[in-house]
């Protein structure tokens, strides 16, 4: 059977993918130390090693916890307001492993097709409803041209039509209309691609605008007919930069010079090739408004989103960063997000101001009506949804629990009156819910496919705050269930997210890299709390670590006053604290034993950031160049002191590393890492996943590193 193939919610913002492998693992009383250990598809290749493992009732739970399924929601709501196209995704895999369904909303039954589980492969979503029986999708087909598939959920009679070019181009469709009427087109060119707007109708097509070659652009936004449909054309980070080469970085580049802050505003590419175009297919000229660099105020333009009547139009703007030290504003990593509101010809109505829409990343808008607006953001340690009126200016937080609804799964009915999301939290594995925006009703659970899990999920979670040197930090710790709240030196780990700059919510997760379900199953709680750099919090909070020399120490910093706290309020003991974390979580694992070797028991950095200096000139220089506001051939004192493989001979805390052999941050950073380690006679293993990458991309290869996740901290977070 057919698997989906397009990639679904955030998890760590890490790519996985599901191999099903058999590993056997011997047991053991603690895990190896000064050893490097290749993991992979026949289990470990380690002759005669001996690792730990759980018991088999521990086993037994572990199983249930990392089999929990995320429920995502494919299509809009059926005209009746009955049925939804749903399927679902492991966390420990990329794409979708759960069979395509239809969601009865009126009796939460979950009804098996055929005609979906094969038909639906990779479709530009959502999914659309033609009528309450007939369902209608674009998508790429087996053999390359792109088509539009229609399926009767009653019959299962599918049928297809092909769309291709005669003319010798390449290109994707990047969206198309609710009722499939057109859809826009981006066609590839050797220096710049065109995007058109197609009319199914006639198969006319009409130029929209131009971009560079390599560059992202986001879907278009149509009205419910689609003849209105809003355009977001800008020049962001080239897709390239990304590539592992020693091509890549050149600190003339465009890229470079923004992230560095040398850019003036008047010459800086990313603010020119910023722009909205909106257009109406009913009218002889069909460019109705057109906003850009030269009628706005400087900020460049985010996003768009048309309303269901076409006459409305939603712009978020991006503020760029201002970061201290700097000559000129970055536009490639801005500081915060606003909006505005305007008619159709381009008259402007309302700008929307407001700190839920601050993090300039991690919030989105629709129209529910033409005066009505529904907001997906993250403020402080919640992923919520909120309401805004037109004509009042109210923006209402709609009642839900403290958690996250997956910004990728969550729809509006026709008429306004409800919206159906996906959402979890830590003591809520994921589902879908149902509620009503009139705010009077508490929201309703309408699937139960996590049943087993919420039943072995014994943990519970607090609210926590802390004082340090830059203000106020807040979290959320998460322990055993029962345990007494503030806890009495109990082992405690704590964690950051991967990034920097994603910020750091409660939601349900039982992977290594992001633990919060996992180690507190254990016994072991896990504290998280956003510190500088994190979105969520406002700009300031924001830009914090790229400010002067910040990065690399101001977070660093905070999570020492923090763990300086726990101990001193008597949460902990000193031999009783860990710190983990993947990515940029790792590199502040790594980072933190190597500049405060005494603070923390024992470290698992996984999938880290080691090297600066190889990262500038082989990785993601650009943000390298924002943080630090300096490259390598400038400040080589300062890439050492930022660079944890050049600091490691300091450290003296028991570490375990986790490292994909195919990782874009080398493992060969990992090894160097180990070796320095083990010479200053501290016990350290690094575990090496083969052929996985930034992450442990693998369900199995995941049961094995929670087991030795869970018994390296309880060996050495032991109790006074």
């Amino acid at each position: 059977m057919p698997r989906l193939s397009f990639p679904l919610g955030p998890r760590n913002r890490c790519a996985l993918s599901l191999l099903l492998l058999g590993v056997a693992i011997a047991l053991g009383k603690s895990p190896v130390a000064a050893e490097i250990v290749p993991v992979g598809s026949y289990g470990f290749y380690e002759a005669g090693e001996e690792l730990p493992s759980l018991n088999q009732a521990e086993q037994d739970r572990l199983d249930i916890l990392q089999a929990a399924q995320s429920p995502i929601i494919l299509s809009d709501v059926s005209p009746n307001g009955e049925y939804l196209i749903v399927s679902s995704y492991n966390r420990l895999s990329q794409y979708g492993n759960g069979p395509v369904q239809l969601l009865n909303l009126k009796t939460g039954e979950l009804e098996e097709s055929a005609a979906l589980s094969y038909e639906v492969v990779s479709p530009a979503l959502p999914i659309r409803w033609v009528d309450n029986t007939t369902i209608r999708f674009v998508q790429e087909g087996f053999f390359g041209p792109w088509e539009i598939v229609s399926i009767n959920r009653i019959t299962g009679i599918v049928s297809r039509t092909t769309v291709y070019p005669t003319e010798a181009e390449s290109g994707q469709i990047l969206g198309a209309a609710p009722d499939l009427s057109g859809f826009a087109l981006q066609v590839y060119g050797e220096e710049e691609d065109i995007i058109y707007l197609v009319s199914l109708g006639s198969l006319g097509r009409i130029e929209v605008g131009r971009i560079p070659t390599q560059t992202d652009l986001q879907p278009p936004s149509w009205s419910a007919n689609g003849q209105q449909v809003a355009v977001l054309i800008a020049s962001t980070e080239v897709r390239s930069l990304y590539d592992r080469t020693p091509f890549s970085p050149n600190l003339a580049d465009p890229v470079s010079q923004d992230a560095l802050g040398r850019t003036p505003p008047e010459d800086n590419v990313f603010l020119k090739q910023s722009q909205v175009k909106v257009y109406d297919l009913t009218q002889t000229e069909p460019l109705q408004m057109e906003l850009g660099v030269g009628n706005g105020n400087g900020d460049v333009v985010a996003g768009v989103a048309i309303s269901p009547d076409g006459q409305r139009v939603l712009v978020k703007y991006h503020e760029p960063g201002q970061v201290v030290g700097r000559a000129y504003p970055t536009y490639l990593f801005p500081q915060r997000s606003y909006y505005r509101v305007f008619a159709i010809d381009g008259t402007p109505i309302t700008t929307i101001e407001h700190p839920v829409l601050d993090g300039p990343l991690e919030n989105s808008g629709r129209f529910v009506d033409g005066d009505t607006l529904i907001f997906h953001a993250t403020l402080g340690t919640n992923r919520h949804l909120y309401l805004y009126d037109l004509p009042t200016g109210e923006l209402r937080s709609l009642p839900l629990p403290p958690g996250s609804v997956d910004g990728e799964s969550w729809q509006v009915t026709a008429d306004g009156r409800s919206v159906f999301y996906s959402f979890s939290s830590v003591t809520q594995p994921p589902e879908l819910f149902s509620l009503a925006l009139d705010g009077n009703s508490p929201p309703v659970a309408l699937t139960d496919i996590n049943r087993d899990v919420a039943s072995s999920n014994r943990v519970q979670v607090n609210p926590v705050a802390f004082q340090t040197r830059n203000g106020p930090r807040e979290g959320f710790l998460v322990q055993p269930a029962g345990a007494a709240f503030p806890p009495r030196q109990n082992p405690i780990v704590f964690w950051q997210q991967g990034g920097p700059g994603f910020s750091m919510v409660n939601e349900f997760a039982v992977e290594v890299e992001m633990p919060y379900n996992l180690l507190p199953n254990f016994g072991i709680s896990v504290l998280a709390v956003p510190l500088a750099g994190r979105e969520g919090f406002g700009p300031e909070t924001y830009r914090l670590q790229a400010d002067g020399n910040n990065f690399g120490q101001v977070d660093i910093l905070e999570g020492v006053e923090i763990a300086g706290q726990l101990v001193s309020q008597g949460w902990t003991t000193p031999r009783q604290l860990g710190v983990t974390g993947c990515s940029y979580g790792g590199y502040y694992s790594a980072q933190a034993i190597s500049r405060f070797p005494s603070v923390f028991a024992a470290a698992n950095p996984q999938c880290s950031l080691l090297d600066a200096f190889t990262e500038w000139q082989l990785g993601y220089s650009a943000l390298l160049s924002y943080l630090t506001g300096q490259t390598p051939m400038e400040a080589p004192e300062l890439y050492g002191q930022i660079s944890p493989l050049y600091n490691a001979h300091l450290i003296r805390t028991p570490t375990m590393i986790f490292h994909g052999s195919d990782d874009f941050l080398q493992v060969d950073m990992a090894r160097n890492f180990h070796d320095v380690i083990d010479a200053n006679g501290v016990p350290v293993t690094l575990y090496e996943f083969e052929g996985v990458g930034h992450s442990i991309f693998d369900i199995s290869l995941q049961r094995i590193a929670a087991q030795l996740q869970i018994e390296f901290f309880r060996h050495h977070l032991t109790t006074p």
